[in-house]
């Protein structure tokens, strides 16, 4: 069996921010792949913040439902090389953070959108682009760079505008 490659992806839990991972897996080999979508977030400092919401919780807040929809249509069109498909919050900018969540996490490669401009909706939410470009050396994982291809027009964020012009044949497994 051939080795599953843990990729990270970043997000900004838009449906336009979902190209990014249609992209890599349409130009990439049949690699067997867990993908982890990504997003920078500030929790704040507060101790309710600290302590007494979760990350599913942030989670919750920041994914919407054509976000999650269009996850599932994505798994379902590849799901022969799709092993699993999560999203986390880095929630640091700190080189230090980055090489233990890294190594914790055991992600092996690192896609790094060209072309992208990551729009959060969200307050607290960031660009983890040029921190992952910027500490690639010291976290380790191998860096992958996308030429988005195909350009959507400014504003429009709705499924489709990405899925329903591509002449897949989806379901929602």
């Amino acid at each position: 069996m051939a080795n599953i490659a843990r990729v990270l992806v970043p997000t900004d839990f838009s449906v336009d921010s979902l190209r990014i991972v249609l992209d890599y897996l349409e130009t990439t080999p049949d690699q067997k792949v867990e993908l982890v979508l990504a997003c920078g977030y500030d929790i704040g400092d507060s101790i309710t913040s600290l302590l007494g919401i979760t990350k599913e919780d942030h989670l919750m807040k920041l994914e919407n439902e054509d976000f999650i929809k269009g996850c599932e249509m994505i798994k379902s069109r590849f799901k022969s090389r799709i092993v699993e498909m999560y999203s986390d919050l880095l929630i640091s900018r700190n080189g230090r953070y980055l090489r233990n969540y890294f190594k914790g996490s055991r992600v092996t490669h690192i896609v790094v959108p060209e072309g992208y401009t990551f729009s959060p909706t969200e307050r607290g939410v960031f660009d983890i682009t040029e921190i992952l470009k910027k500490n690639v050396a010291e976290v380790g994982p191998e860096l992958i760079t996308i030429l988005l291809r195909e350009h959507i027009a400014e504003g429009i964020d709705s499924m489709d505008s990405i899925f329903f012009r591509k002449d897949w044949g989806v379901s929602y497994e």
